[in-house]
């Protein structure tokens, strides 16, 4: 009897074994995730960092999928099309130069508007170079978070905000030149 238990109980132990063995094997085998090969962006979430009481730091918050993880410059890629080209008047020409663009939005009588600051003729506008995020090895879809920081407490840029309510709109570019869609953040209060 002894004989019979001793088997049962080996015999459980094993087909446990197995089983926790098989399942350990099908978790590891996760199909690759498969995106488009156009940037998806999605808004998370926005946080200050203060000095003496005020906003000086904010951070922006929003993830990323890519198929084919083309997202970001290494500090090689300053050839055309990701060359800075400038005109007479030192305006940038290329706008793949940048592969983040953080648009800038006042809320004014209810409405949200881009700024225009004196003397330019060009909407506000932080832009960023993202730095190479593909991945190594043959899948290169990637997924993320980027934290995009825009300082808010340089006085020469604030002092000609009119508002303390802003969003942005945001969007970045592939290397091979797709357009992400675009986020807009909610409206986000500066505390100045």
């Amino acid at each position: 009897m002894d004989f019979i238990k001793s088997f049962v109980w080996n015999m459980n132990g094993k087909i446990a074994f197995v089983f926790i063995v098989f399942l350990l094997l099908l978790n590891s085998c996760k199909e690759n995730e498969i995106y488009s090969n156009i940037p998806l962006i999605e808004y998370k979430r926005v946080y200050f960092l203060q000095s003496n009481g005020k906003d000086s730091l904010m951070k922006l918050v929003f993830s990323f999928k890519d198929g084919d993880g083309d997202i970001g410059f290494s500090d090689v890629d300053t050839t055309a099309p990701f060359n800075p080209l400038f005109d007479s008047n030192g305006k940038l020409l290329n706008k793949y130069y940048y592969n983040c663009y953080i648009e800038y939005r006042e809320k004014i009588d209810g409405a949200y508007w881009p700024y225009i600051p004196p003397g330019k003729i060009d909407t506000f506008c932080y832009k960023f170079r993202i730095q190479n995020l593909t991945p190594e090895g043959r899948h290169k879809a990637i997924r993320g978070e980027l934290e995009m920081d825009i300082n808010i407490s340089d006085g020469q840029r604030l002092s000609v905000f009119d508002t303390d309510t802003i969003i942005y709109n945001i969007y970045i570019y592939d290397r091979m030149l797709n357009k992400s869609n675009i986020i807009e953040t909610p409206p986000i209060v500066w505390r100045r």
